[in-house]
């Protein structure tokens, strides 16, 4: 990677680092430790393309006002040999610092010489990475917001790369739950109207009204004629959504592809289920006391779980329950998924998996603090 931008700003703070002593030494400054001050490049390029707030942050170790420092700094100040040729003092005693045409010069060497490799820096230090994007339902074509996220995702993903994260892409595939269901209901349905007509069959009234359903389920028919109308309705839901998915799925990775968008992963939902991750997860939690069941579904138990963690960290009861009416908004949105004949309903707010780090166990509190700094719940 170019040097150039960390080299300007190495040799700025020395020169500013060099006047504040020099003033000091001449008597504009008194004698005091130099206090440590940012550098940084202003929201508004019209101040310049560094600044500084050497002289803010000295006010008490200097005993005088930010702008007398500012001038003291700046009656010693040479940009000889660095790559600024000019600075302004702004304000109570910000100090505006500009870049000399050289730097833009040798930034064009640079980038020349470093061709692709510019801009590359190890400053992720090979830390992994997972970025998940895109991720649309299965269940019907993609969208413009889907092109939206795509774009969003794999620039993350390339600027994480670049700056020396070891960066995993993986597209999510939600082939398992309500929406699978709902997909195998609908071409069902579309499959059996096409035999015996569009009256003589109910079309379900949340299912997917798309035309991509329609000619989904006559590829299927076309493959397999009417013997399906003979199959149990499990069966026929099953097949077809199998069928749909082995349909949509590549289609949506060659659509991506187009788009230039690679992954490291396209990985199933149903492959938890089948792996038996999610039964097992429910069970621990269950196990640990962390679960009640209502409505018939089994909900884990966020609101105590965060009201123990936060008296786990020193809070009392009254500032446990002020904590806990902040994170309200999180704990209501909430997502119910299958297990085997129940559901789990997980809020946003109250754990995240650990799938991604490759850690194992449960998950961590969405707010910090991970489930096994926490006792059981009664």
């Amino acid at each position: 990677m170019s040097k150039l931008v960390q080299q300007a700003t190495t040799e700025l703070r020395n020169t500013i680092r060099s006047a504040m002593e020099k003033a000091c030494a001449n008597g504009e400054l008194p004698q005091a430790d130099i206090p440590e001050f940012s550098i940084e490049v202003p929201a508004d390029r019209a101040h310049g393309d560094w600044a500084t707030n050497a002289a803010m942050v000295s006010a008490r170790a200097f005993h005088a006002a930010p702008r007398k420092i500012a001038e003291a700094i700046t009656n010693n100040l040479s940009l000889d040999g660095t790559y600024f040729d000019r600075f302004e003092i702004a304000g109570p005693g910000f100090i505006n610092f500009f870049l000399s045409k050289q730097f833009y010069v040798d930034v064009l060497k640079d980038i020349e010489a470093l061709g692709t490799e510019y801009g590359r820096s190890d400053y992720g230090q090979g830390k992994k990475i997972m970025v998940e994007f895109v991720s649309a339902n299965p269940t019907g074509p993609m969208h413009m917001g889907n092109a939206r996220g795509g774009a969003l995702g794999d620039c993350l993903a390339a600027v994480l790369d670049a700056a020396g994260y070891s960066v995993w892409r993986e597209f999510y595939v939600n082939d398992a739950g309500n929406q699978i269901e709902k997909f195998g209901n609908s071409l069902e349905a579309r499959y059996l109207q096409i035999y015996k007509g569009e009256d003589a069959v109910e079309f379900p009234e949340d299912g997917y009204h798309g035309d991509d359903i329609k000619e989904l389920a006559r590829g299927f028919y076309d493959q397999h004629g009417a013997g399906w109308k003979d199959k149990s309705e499990e069966e026929r839901q099953e097949a077809m959504a199998e069928y749909g998915l082995s349909v949509n799925i590549p289609k949506m990775k060659e659509d991506l592809r187009r788009y230039k968008i690679e992954y490291d992963e396209w990985f199933l939902e149903s492959t938890l289920h089948d792996s038996g991750y999610v039964a097992e997860t429910v069970e621990l939690l269950a196990g640990k006391g962390w679960t009640y069941e209502k409505d018939g579904a089994l909900w884990l138990n966020t609101t105590a779980l965060l009201k123990q963690k936060f008296l786990a960290e020193g809070k009392s009861q009254d500032e446990a329950a002020a904590e806990f009416e902040l994170t309200k908004p999180d704990l209501l949105k909430l997502n119910v998924f299958f297990v085997k004949d129940k559901y789990i309903a997980r809020a946003w707010g109250g754990y995240t998996s650990t799938k991604a780090t490759g850690n194992e166990g449960a998950g961590e509190l969405g707010l910090g603090g991970s489930f096994k700094d926490i006792k059981p719940v009664s």
